[in-house]
């Protein structure tokens, strides 16, 4: 069936439709908009020509019939791969068509029409959305930069140690706890929650064992049970978090 969304994606497929992603070696921004004419001028004829032949064949091919009547020529990608076509396509079940063999068997009509090596991006939105997907070559995502394990490793000494910290931070204390929990007395919280408290108080949630440990090294708050599952609470005041943090950073010292 026709989608009725394509009627008003109806836009000329012009020069303006094809991204220039080649180096520009020359530095000719005129050559470059001549190609750009050429290349927009050829595909749009080969899409009409193409379009025109599936219609005619829609008996003996439904399939390429279906897909090409439910796509849209968005534009054109100029990479140093080769020419990437841009497109929208209707709905879910379209789009796995366009990435199966009719889809190959289309772009292979398109580019033999064409005299152009044509390609569909290897897109990565297929079942995600049921309708109106853009299949287009997509910006290279950058490799994933390492954190710098070492310096978040000082930075987190630092504000244990109590050498750095944002003394307006109105959580400053309960950050530096959780971490000298953490790195010094191998304590690991649940999770911490600071909402429906006051400003500099927040409650930690533990495990039996670790609020045992916590309750030997005098954590001045009184263990809650009940509210989450197995877990226990200590709910303390911005002052309590200063003594029960030099608490565990003198038994992390004796040891």
């Amino acid at each position: 069936m026709f989608d009725t969304d394509l009627l008003t994606r109806a836009m000329p497929f012009t020069e303006d439709s094809v991204r220039w992603l080649l180096p520009d070696d020359a530095g000719d921004p005129a050559a470059i908009d001549v190609t750009c004419r050429v290349l927009a001028a050829s595909v749009n004829t080969a899409w009409a020509n193409v379009k025109e032949r599936t219609a005619a064949n829609r008996h003996a091919d439904p399939a390429m019939h279906r897909l090409v009547l439910n796509l849209h020529l968005e534009g054109l990608d100029a990479t140093p791969e080769g020419a990437v076509l841009a497109l929208y396509v209707s709905s879910r079940g379209i789009h796995d068509l366009l990435h199966a063999r009719t889809g190959t068997r289309l772009v292979a009509a398109l580019s033999a029409e064409s005299r152009i090596a044509l390609t569909i991006a290897d897109c990565d939105s297929r079942l995600r959305w049921t309708r109106g997907i853009r299949c287009h070559q997509a910006a290279p995502k950058p490799e994933p930069v390492e954190p710098d394990w070492a310096a978040i490793a000082a930075r987190q000494d630092a504000i244990i140690d109590g050498r750095a910290g944002d003394s307006d931070d109105p959580h400053a204390a309960n950050n530096r706890l959780l971490l000298a929990l953490e790195r010094r007395a191998g304590i690991r919280y649940t999770t911490a929650t600071w909402a429906g408290h006051p400003a500099g108080m927040f409650t930690l949630w533990c495990t039996p064992q670790n609020a045992r440990q916590l309750i030997a090294l005098g954590i001045p708050a009184t263990p809650r049970l009940g509210e989450r599952g197995p877990d226990v609470a200590f709910t303390l005041t911005d002052q309590e978090c200063h003594a029960i943090t030099e608490k565990v950073l003198a038994a992390a010292r004796t040891r």
